[in-house]
């Protein structure tokens, strides 16, 4: 039993039928959920455009592929995850996803509770102290902020995460 993908031929053709694109489209979205330009790209690579475009467009029209959900539910992946709202965006963006529907879903997601904090600066705070704390301790304050700075925090949002993670030893 092989465990790797057989990748098709550049010279074999495509297939042309929209009831085997349609049934690969389910089959794909039974194991994830996956955004409508993925699923058509993951489909253009086995069958032809129009045949691919017609399988998302009814699972689309089905609600079984949803652009909105699956931006909201990656969002608050990326959050756990500890990343900042732009590398979230950034994200989001790479996916293929709208920017109506990457603005909506980290709105949703990204913005502090009714008195709450903000889940941003929560993220910001456990990232410093579980992976930055030693670095704080020796006095490389500098350090700590560039590497939060590379992962796409605000200079604001850095300053009272380390700030919250230093009143807290």
């Amino acid at each position: 039993m092989a465990f790797y993908r057989r990748r098709p031929r550049p010279d074999a053709e495509k297939c042309a039928d929209p009831t085997k694109a349609r049934a690969s489209a389910l089959e794909t979205l039974a194991g994830q959920e996956v955004s409508a330009n993925m699923l058509y790209e993951r489909l253009c690579r086995r069958y032809t455009e129009q045949a691919a475009a017609a399988a998302v467009a009814e699972m689309v029209q089905l609600d079984y592929v949803n652009d909105a959900r699956y931006a909201e539910a990656r969002a608050h992946s990326l959050l756990a995850a500890r990343k900042s709202r732009r590398a979230a965006a950034q994200s989001l963006r790479q996916k293929g996803l709208a920017p109506a529907e990457v603005a909506g879903a980290l709105e949703a997601v990204y913005a502090p509770e009714d008195g709450g904090d903000d889940p941003e600066l929560e993220a910001a705070a456990a990232l410093v102290d579980s992976r930055y704390r030693k670095k704080l301790a020796i006095g490389r304050r500098d350090l700590v902020v560039a590497a939060l700075q590379r992962r796409g925090f605000a200079y604001t949002t850095i300053k009272e995460a380390i700030r919250r993670v230093e009143e807290g030893e």
